[in-house]
């Protein structure tokens, strides 16, 4: 359901071109780096060595910030980005994680590594803790822009359903490639925000699991949403 919120919006970076302004770029990039951290996690538990976790999840935000006449100018309400990921985990409560997308004029290639603090038993009452870093660039017909990412989350081992909360921060630098309004194209602007989600990660049978959680992206109600298979 959230893949195809995300999608129902018309393009929501289409309008670029006619709606950039200087002081547009650094509320745009706001808004962009929450959707895609907000891809960051959806466990603080470790696959550990052999294992691996694919599959597709995406971010959706429910209204551009106040600020960002971008999206605004444009008449965009909900807005996201669909991705794909794959997860392998190392040795030492490491994971190398990959993750990409082509969607609507926009392409985006990242990836990051997460490293267990904390790894209970899977049906221990304690929780698993991880933190992670990501870096990520998009490409789009009228902007490029750079994301890097940090994270802390806790997950719990209860059978089938494990609940997980977790906090992230994000930066993101935007650069406008083409604009209608003279001295636009080639400037930059970036911008610090924060995450809060809190979700479940759901197991019917194994290897497949789904996830969905409820964010604030830098006070913003957002949701995340996923499937994937996991070993």
């Amino acid at each position: 359901m959230l893949l195809l919120a995300a999608g129902a919006q018309a393009s929501p970076f289409g309008a670029f071109y006619d709606q950039a302004t200087q002081a547009a770029l650094k509320p745009f990039a706001l808004d962009l780096g929450g959707i895609i951290g907000g891809a960051d996690f959806h466990s603080g538990r470790t696959l550990g060595f052999p294992g691996f976790d694919v599959g597709v999840t995406g971010t959706l935000q429910t209204r551009p910030n106040k600020d960002d006449i971008i999206l605004r100018n444009s008449g965009v309400h909900a807005f996201g980005l669909p991705m794909i990921y794959a997860s392998v985990g190392l040795p030492f409560n490491i994971d190398v994680i990959g993750r990409g997308m082509g969607y609507q004029g926009a392409n985006l290639l990242g990836g990051g590594l997460r490293f267990g603090l904390w790894k209970s038993s899977k049906l221990s009452p304690l929780p698993d803790i991880s933190i992670s870093a990501f870096g990520d660039r998009l490409h789009h017909t009228y902007f490029s822009a750079t994301h890097w990412s940090g994270d802390v989350v806790a997950s719990f081992g209860l059978p089938i359903v494990k609940p997980y909360i977790g906090a992230g921060l994000d930066y993101t630098e935007v650069k406008a490639g083409a604009a209608v309004l003279p001295g636009v194209a080639g400037a930059k602007a970036s911008a610090r925000g924060t995450r809060f989600t809190g979700g479940v990660d759901f197991s019917p049978i194994p290897l497949m699991h789904l996830f969905g959680a409820y964010s604030l992206l830098h006070g913003i109600s957002g949701f995340e949403a996923g499937l994937g298979l996991r070993y």
